[in-house]
Formats: structure tokens, sequence, C-alpha cells
């Protein structure tokens, strides 16, 4: 992979990649992402790397109570990323705002859903021994 700069960092998880740049203005945001985006283009073209940019998304995160005028989008291969406002990197979820609302919401609703499974099992009239169901 390119050598990233003082504004670029990289986040590698298994098949997923996060690229972040850091800089107070949007404009200097994207000049940062263009400039690391050729220098990624030249090397996913060395290495023959073909990726899918159409699945490729752009979030922008912004300190709470700013102002914030969305910069231009920025390409790879000629094709603009898409800018969204929430988005799913590993069990996380993202919003612009860095609010932490819509994670604890669905991890909510995923714990209700196991609950739910697992509540014929762990009631009072279930067959299960109290030590399997502690373990369970």
């Amino acid at each position: 992979m390119p050598c990233t700069s003082y504004h670029i960092e990289l986040a590698l998880y298994l098949e997923e990649t996060a690229i972040t740049a850091t800089s107070r203005k949007p404009t200097l945001l994207v000049s940062y992402l263009e400039t690391y985006f050729n220098n990624l283009q030249w090397w996913l073209s060395e290495w023959r790397i073909a990726i899918n940019v159409s699945m490729s998304i752009a979030i922008v995160f912004v300190r709470a109570g700013r102002r914030f005028i969305e910069p231009r989008p920025v390409t790879l291969f000629g094709e603009p990323i898409q800018l969204v406002d929430t988005t799913r990197y590993p069990g996380v979820t993202l919003v612009t705002g860095l609010i932490t609302s819509p994670h604890i919401d669905q991890v909510r609703k995923r714990t209700a859903q196991w609950m739910g499974t697992l509540c014929p099992l762990l009631n009072r009239k279930s067959y299960l021994s109290v030590r399997k169901g502690v373990l369970l």
C-alpha cells in the first residue's frame, strides 16, 4: 500500500479498509484524500488489483454544534465516492455527528432478539438445569 502522510491514516480489518484524513478545513481534507487516492490508483494498477468503487463510501465527522460546508466529492478511478451520514465499520455504527444513540439502539435490538430466542430455555418452566442455564 502507498505510504501515508501526516494527515492520512489506514485502518485495516479483514477485507475492510478505512482511509482517514484529518483537517480543520474541508477543502484541505479533499486535497489530502485526492493526493493519497492518486498514489493508491497507481499502486492498485501496478499490482493489478481491482476494487469496486461503487461499494466505497465517504463519511465526514464534524464536532457537534459546528457549521459544516459539504466538500466536493472525491473520485477514485474517475468515479465519485458516495458521501453518507451513517455507516457501519466492523460492528460499530458511525454517524456524522459522532453520536452513539444509533449504535446503542442497534445493540439493544440485537440483545432483545437473542433474549427472545433464549427465553424459552431460561424461564421457570424449562427443563434445563440452572447450572446449564447460567452457562448458556
